[in-house]
């Protein structure tokens, strides 16, 4: 079995992320904050371990703090909804994920305009020029996806989060493609808020995600999406107003939790610019394999331009939803097809309404596997 589809999820996991689960699931099992006992103070203590590994991570600045989620979506819809009130305005690009775009599309109703600058229909990638010229006296966010989950477009982030400060506009970045994959530090880009997901780029498992608040954040007032018991100020019956508590209610995904803290450990052992290399490469190769296939056409950056690991393609007289058949199986080459959760992006790059095939590397893809793979799709086009 291939697997290139690790824009989904990743696979597999370092057994050090199942080993860190298991056991807090077989021996350390515990609601942490709500009781004073050993087992929950452990709980506690890992909490506060990956808070503080995540905020080492991302670079963020002293005084950050960093919230737990269910995901990814959680964080971005915790961010939007949480921030922007009627007359607000919020720009975008033309290359967001739905994750992004449906929160806004539902906040629009309740008076937020929304601003979509046109990204470049053969790469994907926005001119920082155009996001200035559509900054207005009432544009409070700007929220970019860091890397296109269809097509592997990187954008400039260092380059908008300046634009921000000038402007003093927030920044929004959602790193579902880039965590783990590429380095993104918060403070060189200006980053506001950075929404990420567990089980991607960060190895770690499902239903955990999480979002990271400067300070220039936390002093703008962000409204909870959800309220109830935290652990703490347990004789009030109002939400508490301190961070991160006034941001997270309910029972932690603790398991989840362990196995982030895990994955976060073995990305800093590996370290993430031998992993982006590593992807850069296999990502260069299928690239120069796939363009000397005549009936393939690829879409996005070429393999000299800042990307990610994503490779979005057709081929000619074939429908893709047999082409991803023939790929699962006939060879055991697992991938995804469609719209990829992101019509905008597929609307940018001529590919809407039928999409593309998506093949995305990892950091345990190897150089036979895509050998492999690239053979496998000549032979289907012929």
């Amino acid at each position: 079995m291939i697997y290139l589809d690790h824009a989904a999820t990743s696979n597999p996991k370092p057994a050090s992320v199942v080993d860190a689960m298991t056991h807090f699931i077989s021996q350390g099992c515990a609601n942490p904050g709500r009781a004073s006992h050993p087992l929950a103070n452990d709980g506690a203590r890992l909490i506060f371990e990956t808070r503080e590994r995540l905020l080492s991570f991302f670079n963020a600045e002293e005084n950050a703090q960093a919230v737990f989620t269910g995901n990814i979506t959680e964080s971005l819809n915790l961010a939007l909804k949480g921030l922007l009130k009627a007359g607000d305005n919020v720009i975008v690009s033309s290359m967001e994920h739905n994750a992004m775009m449906r929160p806004l599309r539902q906040l629009e109703q309740d008076g937020i305009t929304i601003t979509v600058v046109a990204c470049d229909s053969e790469t994907g990638c926005i001119n920082v020029e155009d996001v200035a010229a559509a900054i207005t006296p009432a544009t409070k966010l700007i929220a970019i996806n860091h890397a296109s989950n269809t097509f592997g477009t990187l954008q400039p982030i260092e380059d908008i989060g300046r634009l921000c400060r000038e402007q003093n506009c927030l920044f929004l970045v959602d790193t579902a493609q880039t965590a783990g994959c590429i380095t993104t530090d918060m403070v060189k880009s200006n980053i506001d808020f950075l929404a990420f997901t567990g089980h991607k780029g960060l190895l770690g498992p499902m239903g955990i995600g999480g979002l990271i608040l400067s300070e220039q954040a936390q002093n703008a007032g962000i409204t909870p999406l959800i309220t109830g018991g935290t652990g703490s100020n347990s004789e009030l019956e109002t939400q508490p107003d301190f961070l991160p508590d006034a941001l997270e209610s309910g029972t932690p995904n603790l398991p989840g939790i362990a196995g982030l803290n895990a994955g976060l450990c073995w990305l800093e052992q590996q370290g993430v610019a031998a992993i982006h290399q590593h992807e850069k490469q296999l990502t260069q190769q299928l690239l120069e394999g796939l363009s000397a296939i005549p009936a393939v056409k690829l879409f996005g950056p070429t393999a000299d331009m800042p990307r990610v690991g994503v490779v979005s393609l057709i081929i000619e007289g074939k429908d893709n939803g047999e082409v991803d058949e023939a790929l699962a199986y006939d060879h055991e080459i697992y991938c995804r097809t469609g719209l990829h959760c992101s019509p905008a992006s597929h609307k940018t790059m001529g590919t809407f309404p039928n999409g593309t095939v998506r093949l995305s590397v990892g950091a345990f893809t190897t150089a036979k596997d895509i050998d492999q793979v690239i053979a496998v799709i000549k032979q289907i086009a012929e």
